[in-house]
């Protein structure tokens, strides 16, 4: 019995021993935290768009980290060339320029809008605009009149078309106030500091939509390429 009672308290030590093991190992490495992949830059399909600049006006008010750089999305009034969206964004410091959406507009009727990468060159930001052309025709039209308008889309875009509509940048919250408060920019929302790259949604806000977010009609005729 004395044997089968000293065994049993070896047992018991080595127990508690491996356990407070485990227990310094956890304190001294905890889990990573999962991050967070639900974040959305942009409006909600079916939101009203001045519920949505009135929402984006107050992510820029926060209070938390001011100084943090953090993922913001510079919706445009109109689309522009990409030489005057470089004249907005690409000379101020501590802006790091992510990507550019581009949207060729056409009355009445529904073209691809691509969201491209880009640099905080000059060079690269002036070729993004050839590589949103690649990109449109590289998608795959379930239709005849949705390949006619890729095909149309994807010249303009060739040809340097003034049709950049928003950029993803990366800035503390000064910047992007300054930004917000440039003329032809309709709106600025900014997620929070701890928001990473690639894990969150970007949903672009097309000029063309003054009331409610949601595809426009696409009844208007596609002119020739």
């Amino acid at each position: 019995m004395k044997v089968a009672a000293r065994t049993t308290v070896v047992a018991v030590a080595v127990l508690v021993f491996v356990v407070g093991g485990l227990y310094v190992v956890g304190r001294l490495n905890p889990a990573p935290t999962a991050p967070v992949t639900t974040d959305i830059l942009g409006p909600e399909n079916g939101e009203q768009v001045p519920d949505y600049i009135a929402r984006a006006t107050r992510s820029l008010e926060a209070t938390t980290s001011p100084d943090s750089a953090r993922w913001a999305l510079v919706s445009l009034s109109a689309p522009v060339s990409v030489g005057a969206a470089w004249d907005l964004v690409g000379s101020r410091p501590r802006v790091m320029l992510s990507q550019n959406i581009f949207n060729v507009p056409i009355d009445r009727v529904q073209t691809p809008t691509v969201v491209v990468p880009t640099g905080n060159t000059s060079e690269s930001f002036a070729a993004s605009v050839q590589v949103g052309a690649q990109a449109v025709m590289s998608r795959t039209p379930g239709t005849p009149r949705a390949e006619q308008v890729n095909e149309v889309a994807a010249r303009r875009l060739q040809a340097s078309c003034s049709c950049l509509i928003g950029i993803v940048v990366r800035a503390d919250l000064g910047q992007l106030r300054s930004i917000a408060g440039e003329p032809g920019v309709r709106a600025v929302q900014a997620l929070p500091p701890d928001a990473l790259a690639g894990l969150f949604t970007v949903i672009p806000l097309l000029p063309s939509v003054t009331t409610v977010v949601g595809p426009g009609p696409d009844d208007g005729e596609v002119p020739a390429a």
